[in-house]
């Protein structure tokens, strides 16, 4: 079978340009391994309830963001609800609610941290903010695929992002000491909130980066349906998924590639691959893709996967938000001091029933300390981690014994199962100053229209983000 593009996996970034290009007249055709699309976006039913398989929130919602363009254009059919505030951080006694309107949230930030001036930083923030969306969504040719890129950056707006340069140079923890901000829970509380937006601490969180990861609570949505909804209305958009379809072979041809699975075999001119840069080198016999795959920079080592708890809870209409940040002490086998909870709308009956809420825990992990050992000490592992989370749960939310019930633990094995990513590897890779930024602003490939999207390419990790990298290289290919 030919086609004008192959897309390589099923999750946000493919379907999103599997959409977008069929929509432009393209024959385009998606092969995913798993039964269901998604990716690590994805979801899984059991006993009436549907689970987000990850931590997943909708942001980049806002007019001209990458998911607003993205419902505009597709006219995906998507039931949202505006959730403010984005996010709770509960810290000791402290619960921090943070609130989408600047003032609100200096005023919060005032009643638990009194001694700490608050909006001189958090105007930089949103200041940097502002032209970090900016830059990425009028430089649509970023990351640059050939030498022609260069000259999208001739324009008056080059200007502004020459002024976000050394902002890829300097942390957020160099902003933090100009403003003298030392205090312990507030330092904790902005580490947790960069961890599940750019994969790492202030001390290394790039500037930029770090300031889009930290105000993007003020732009989270949630859609009826959950994850499940998100993914069902993207792949209702593109005419062809083979699901059941892991690619185990690409042969490069004279005039395209061979693609094959243990189902069929497919020909293309243009391949998009969005599985991790890992899982690259054991698809090509071809010496030049081998070793390009195997001499990727980023080592895997450097990157998380996630322990994932998923549950019910009874059905609570008082709280403030969906979406939670627990801060504890050191939780056993993971390596962050929180852990990320994210509840299904009261409302929503798609995903629940019962007079109960959905519930999805994650917290970040090293494969290291989940593939190592035995079955029994394994299971150990599994059970130590949830006792501990879930008393932490239980004493925040006021919940007693009782009220959890539909409990299923994910480690990274099983990410590996369902997801076939490198070593359960689902963060994408940590956004980092020690990360040479031309990373960032040249996309590299060992073969000719061969292209590269998702969370180990740019722009980085989220929905927004590779959705926005799918979009851009639509962009790329349909005005070259």
């Amino acid at each position: 079978m030919e086609y004008d593009y192959i897309v390589i996996g099923a999750g946000a970034a493919g379907l999103s340009f599997a959409a977008l290009m069929e929509k432009r007249g393209h024959k385009v055709c998606v092969l995913e391994a798993h039964t269901i699309p998604g990716g690590c976006s994805s979801y899984f039913e059991r006993d009436g309830f549907i689970f987000d398989a990850g931590a997943t929130t909708l942001s980049g919602l806002k007019i001209g963001r990458p998911l607003y363009n993205l419902m505009t254009e597709l006219n995906l059919e998507l039931d949202l609800v505006n959730i403010d505030p984005g996010i709770i951080s509960i810290i000791d006694n402290k619960t921090i609610h943070r609130f989408s309107e600047p003032d609100k949230w200096v005023a919060e930030l005032t009643k638990h941290f009194p001694s700490i001036d608050h909006r001189p930083f958090w105007d930089k923030m949103r200041d940097i903010e502002k032209r970090g969306w900016l830059l990425v969504s009028s430089f649509q040719k970023i990351p640059l695929r050939s030498f022609k890129g260069l000259f999208s950056f001739i324009s008056p707006k080059l200007i502004l992002a020459l002024k976000s340069v050394p902002e890829l140079y300097r942390s957020v923890e160099t902003e933090l000491k100009k403003f003298n901000i030392k205090n312990k829970d507030y330092l904790s509380m902005l580490d947790e909130m960069l961890f599940i937006t750019a994969q790492n601490h202030r001390k290394e969180t790039p500037l930029l980066m770090g300031a889009m990861g930290l105000c993007y609570p003020e732009d989270t949505s949630y859609a009826f349906g959950g994850m499940k909804a998100f993914a069902e209305s993207l792949a209702k958009k593109c005419s062809i998924i083979f699901y059941r379809h892991e690619v185990n072979k690409i042969i490069p041809l004279q005039n395209g590639f061979e693609i094959q699975t243990k189902q069929q075999v497919f020909f293309t001119k243009n391949i998009v691959s969005t599985i991790p840069s890992w899982n690259h080198a054991k698809l090509f016999e071809d010496l030049k893709g081998k070793q390009f795959f195997e001499s990727q920079v980023t080592n895997p080592q450097d990157c998380w996967s996630a322990f994932m708890i998923y549950l019910t809870i009874p059905k609570n209409t008082e709280r403030k938000s969906l979406y939670y940040q627990i801060h504890c002490a050191d939780i056993p086998n993971c390596h962050t001091r929180s852990f990320f909870v994210s509840l299904s709308h009261c409302d929503d009956k798609i995903r629940s029933h019962s007079e109960r809420q959905v519930v999805t825990i994650s917290t970040h992990t090293k494969t290291s300390q989940w593939l190592e050992g035995d079955k029994e000490n394994y299971k150990l592992k599994k059970e130590e981690t949830s006792i501990y989370i879930l008393q932490q749960l239980k004493e925040k939310f006021n919940l007693q014994e009782s009220d959890l019930q539909n409990i299923i633990t994910g480690t990274p094995k099983s990410f590996i199962k369902y997801t076939k990513r490198y070593k359960g590897l689902v963060g994408g890779i940590p956004h980092s100053i020690k990360r040479n930024p031309l990373s960032y602003a040249i996309a590299r490939s060992p073969y000719k229209n061969f292209y590269m999207l998702g969370d180990t390419q740019f722009p980085g990790q989220g929905i927004a983000s590779v959705v926005l990298g799918a979009q851009n290289l639509c962009h790329y290919l349909t005005t070259n």
